[in-house]
């Protein structure tokens, strides 16, 4: 008789580091993207997102932080390289998993 897969076991030993950044000196941090609920894929275009996209995932991410992240006024093309950069230490684009390489 086969185990069943414990997809629990597999979260909890597949979470990465959280990406910490500085605003206007203040340190925030992001989790990893794939500690995001899936709900988000509801809501984003994650093979092309779009600045309301990208805000939806730093809102998400970033949580109790982001009432003071909003607060400081950011360039849209500097959220569009936070996005990017933490995209870039997950290792790979958000809604692409390491395990789909037959593509």
């Amino acid at each position: 008789m086969s185990t069943a897969f414990d997809l629990d076991v597999w979260v909890r030993e597949a979470r990465r580091t959280p990406f910490p950044f500085t605003l206007s000196g203040v340190l925030f941090e992001l989790p990893p993207a794939g500690e995001l609920d899936k709900e988000l894929l509801k809501k984003v275009n994650l093979d092309a997102p779009s600045a309301t996209d990208i805000e939806t995932l730093l809102k998400a991410g970033l949580g109790e932080q982001w009432p003071r992240f909003d607060e400081i006024p950011v360039p849209l093309a500097a959220l569009g390289e936070l996005f990017r950069q933490w995209q870039k230490h997950e290792g790979t684009p958000l809604g692409e998993s390491p395990a789909s390489t037959d593509s």
